[in-house]
């Protein structure tokens, strides 16, 4: 099989042809969430969308799953030496792969924008809070960045950790879609355990883009950027989890 279209022309795949196409997706989204959708759910009841909201996630976790087999098909173990710059041969069945599992998470992310839209149209704009936006919307700017910057096999050791935690979230909130309100009470320690994990995920995230900036050749700024995102996310998920957990909430709930 001839590999060299993939690795070549993988910057004319669509979408990747300039970053035009991502700002635009971003300007729409924005859009969307803060102008069309609350403008058309104005005077409309709430939508359940309980159907569409077990297919969504039972689509993520699958998907997750996909991308962490083939993560471990590419690089088997190799995968938790972080600290360690590989790079793919050009017209490689591994590059190939490589090349094939980051543009599927790259539109997997895009997919993602819709669960701020489900938010809206259920009128729960609350969720929609800056760091759910944010969160959304730099980690396609991140993957984008991957896919025409970097062709190393470190970039998929986050893509192993932001799999694996949503594994564990999106099964979260499948339960949660099909349970009654008894056991939800009963999963309340797990929502708070995966706040935790999610934390533990972009620590160790941090650690290795530290480590790359001092042992492989990565541009500067996109590291720099890269780290900023990092940075942002886990500061609003550690907000998150102080307001949300910490004792004095937990009495305010109960009264």
């Amino acid at each position: 099989m001839d590999y060299s279209r993939t690795s070549h022309e993988l910057k004319e795949w669509f979408g990747l042809q300039s970053p035009h196409f991502i700002f635009a997706v971003i300007i729409a989204y924005l859009i969307l969430i803060y102008k069309i959708v609350p403008s058309y759910m104005k005077n409309r009841a709430a939508y359940q969308l309980k159907t569409y909201i077990v297919l969504y996630n039972t689509a993520q976790v699958l998907s997750c799953l996909y991308i962490i087999n083939e993560i471990f098909h590419i690089t088997s173990t190799k995968i938790f030496y972080f600290w360690e710059c590989s790079m793919f041969d050009s017209n490689t069945y591994a590059e190939y792969l490589f090349n094939r599992v980051t543009y599927f998470t790259f539109w997997l992310k895009i997919s993602e924008l819709s669960e701020t839209v489900v938010f809206v149209l259920r009128k729960k704009q609350n969720q929609v809070s800056p760091l759910h936006v944010f969160h959304h919307c730099s980690t396609i700017t991140l993957v984008y960045v991957l896919l025409v910057n970097y062709r190393g096999g470190s970039a998929l050791y986050p893509l192993l950790l932001n799999s694996s935690v949503h594994v564990i979230m999106y099964t979260y909130y499948l339960g949660a879609a099909v349970c009654d309100e008894q056991i939800l009470k009963r999963l309340t320690p797990v929502k708070k355990s995966i706040t935790t994990i999610q934390m533990i995920q972009f620590v160790l995230i941090l650690v290795q883009a530290f480590v790359m900036t001092k042992r492989c050749t990565v541009a500067p700024m996109v590291m720099a950027y890269y780290a900023f995102v990092i940075l942002v996310i886990f500061y609003g998920f550690y907000d998150f989890y102080k307001k949300a957990y910490r004792v004095g909430s937990r009495k305010a709930n109960v009264l």
